[in-house]
């Protein structure tokens, strides 16, 4: 699934880079279903998230996303570079997304997400935004993520 806001939420959450831990795939087995409310992102096109989907989901709060992501803060010389995502919980919560362990998140939407009120004011900005841009980092070389953030099409009538 189109989940990627969910880092979003998990990179940066505190003024000084703590290791964010989520709870073990076992306990998210036996974990409920996610609220009717926060649609699944997985129906949108390659590329694309829908705006009642990135809205629902801002909506929720960072709490809920937390459990599905460990991050710990990568440091150069003594210097934040970005977040390297430790886990994805469950898997299939994620499918789709080309996201996995090892990358590290360095901005999202041109922004800083080092310190928590700046992972907070990117958060909540895509609720106006146009588009949603990952800058990570996968084996050292760029791995730029993209999706546009478009209204969910019209039902047709039968």
């Amino acid at each position: 699934m189109k989940r990627l806001l969910i880092v979003l939420c998990a990179l940066g959450c505190a003024e000084t880079p703590p290791r964010v831990e989520g709870p073990a795939p076992a306990e998210l087995a036996a974990a409920p279903p996610a609220p009717a409310t926060v649609r699944p992102l997985d129906q949108a096109p390659p590329g694309k998230l829908f705006r009642e989907d990135v809205d629902a989901i801002v909506d929720a709060g960072l709490g809920q996303f937390l459990q599905h992501v460990s991050v710990d803060a990568q440091l150069r010389d003594g210097k934040f570079t970005g977040w390297i995502v430790r886990g994805l919980y469950p898997p299939d919560y994620w499918s789709g997304v080309d996201l996995m362990p090892g990358d590290v998140i360095t901005q999202i939407n041109g922004k800083s997400i080092e310190r928590d009120t700046e992972a907070f004011a990117v958060f909540q900005s895509l609720k106006m935004a146009p588009k949603l841009t990952v800058s990570a980092l996968r084996a050292g070389a760029p791995h730029p993520l993209s999706y546009d953030i478009v209204p969910r099409p019209a039902l047709a009538s039968p």
